[in-house]
């Protein structure tokens, strides 16, 4: 069979427009599979990109919950301790509530059940003769020592002579001073004298009831009583060693003692405000004491 030249160029044609179609359809498709391979590259990133934003933001909000426990961690112990803080102030509370009811009961108590058993332990003293005497008061601490106020003997120190509530007469010798405290102590020969012990200053508290026992004005063995006002009070030289009491004290209380319900020494009374009433100042015990032991040692 014989096949005309027409109809094989028309042939070879046909072929080429098939050839020049798929090559373009193929031309098409790798296109449209390179912008969809960038279409997921793109996606991809996005992708990463949110990855990595929600990762920082859990991150944050990680160390914002850290932070926040954290914070509320130290609220608590705030809290814990502003908890602790006011139980105790509770409990202190409690025991000063406990502390004034028993200076309630204390206060109620009569004096007159312990001055006789006191009121020998305490002298009249007399420094000097004449115009140049010197009138005060002294407590013995011990059977033949006694302390004053040295202001009491300063003028006359060779010239001392005490009387007791039973109206003897003893000579007495000035063995030792602190002054600048205001603290003597005499000595008084072959002596047996009853005598008072100091209080320790830890047992006294603010609002006890107490007696001054002495010769103010010259009225031999006065007892007036009042309360102690505060334990710590500075006085003119400086030194932050007296109580405040509003038991009066007067010319002639000077050396002697304030005693507790317990019979006990609290302090040693040495100066009053000018024209003021009940306001009276003393020589704490714990201060006495070391200054009496200091001159027996010295002595």
């Amino acid at each position: 069979m014989k096949i005309s030249k027409t109809f094989l160029n028309m042939a070879i044609f046909a072929v080429m427009i098939i050839l020049i179609f798929q090559g373009y359809l193929f031309y098409n498709l790798n296109n449209e599979v390179k912008s969809l391979d960038d279409s997921l590259s793109s996606l991809d990133n996005k992708i990463e990109f949110q990855r990595k934003n929600i990762e920082n933001e859990i991150s944050d909000l990680r160390n914002e919950s850290a932070n926040a426990i954290k914070g509320l961690g130290g609220n608590i112990n705030a809290l814990m301790k502003e908890s602790e803080e006011s139980k105790k102030a509770i409990e202190e509370l409690s025991e000063g509530l406990e502390e004034l009811e028993n200076v309630q009961i204390k206060a109620s108590k009569d004096f007159s059940s312990i001055i006789s058993d006191v009121i020998d332990s305490v002298v009249l003293i007399q420094a000097g003769k004449g115009s140049q005497t010197s009138i005060g008061s002294g407590v013995f601490v011990s059977p033949e020592y006694l302390v004053t106020n040295y202001h009491v003997v300063e003028e006359n120190p060779d010239d001392l002579l005490i009387g007791t509530v039973g109206n003897k007469v003893f000579r007495a010798q000035l063995i030792g001073y602190e002054p600048e405290i205001d603290i003597a102590v005499l000595h008084v020969a072959d002596g047996n004298f009853p005598f008072l012990e100091f209080e320790d200053i830890n047992n006294v508290k603010i609002g006890e009831s107490v007696i001054a026992v002495g010769s103010p004005l010259g009225l031999s063995f006065s007892v007036t009583q009042g309360i102690i006002s505060s334990k710590s009070r500075t006085g003119p030289n400086g030194l932050n060693i007296y109580l405040q009491t509003d038991t009066p004290i007067n010319f002639g209380n000077s050396g002697g003692p304030l005693i507790n319900l317990n019979k006990k020494i609290v302090a040693i009374n040495t100066w009053k405000i000018a024209n003021v009433e009940s306001l009276g100042f003393a020589i704490r015990s714990d201060i006495a004491k070391d200054v009496y032991e200091q001159i027996i040692e010295q002595a």
